[in-house]
């Protein structure tokens, strides 16, 4: 989808906004002119210069573009469900991952993604269960990030 600048510069003004008002809130240092506020407040006016010139593109860009557009794989099928599958794969982790474990989760997530976007079960299959092993090897053992192990509790190294 292909939103115009001024839209977007619109959304990054109030952002810019929020961050200077809620920056203004923060204590002072005494007799200090430099305080905890100040670099926030700085980068939210060069939040909201950014956001003007988005504006001013946005606005000259009017006259030739709509003001949102779908992209050209919007009308296939096809890569609409990619694309809603790969959302919809995140909602199914957050809720499928600790009662079924890490492993098994992502071995199904990616063996699922894989064969819609084309690949062959005979390649898919291997790549995914190996992938989710070197995935969980890489945040459990190495970075020690603690994964839930679900139905393989018994067998958890």
């Amino acid at each position: 989808m292909k939103i115009n600048d001024a839209v977007s510069g619109v959304l990054l003004a109030i952002f810019a906004g929020m961050i200077y008002a809620y920056s203004a809130t923060f204590p002072s240092m005494g007799q200090q002119q430099i305080g905890p506020a100040l670099f926030p407040q700085l980068l939210a006016g060069g939040l909201m210069i950014c956001a003007i010139l988005l504006v001013l593109k946005g606005l000259r860009q009017t006259r030739t573009d709509s003001w949102i557009s779908l992209p050209e794989w919007a009308g296939d099928r096809h890569a609409v469900f990619g694309y809603a599958l790969v959302l919809l794969s995140l909602v199914f982790y957050i809720y499928a991952s600790e009662p079924l474990g890490f492993l098994p989760t992502a071995a199904i997530l990616l063996l699922s993604l894989f064969l819609t976007f084309g690949a062959r079960l005979v390649v898919a299959l291997p790549v995914a269960l190996v992938s989710a092993l070197g995935i969980h090897y890489i945040f459990y053992k190495i970075l020690k990030v603690p994964l839930p192990w679900g139905l393989l509790e018994s067998v958890a190294w």
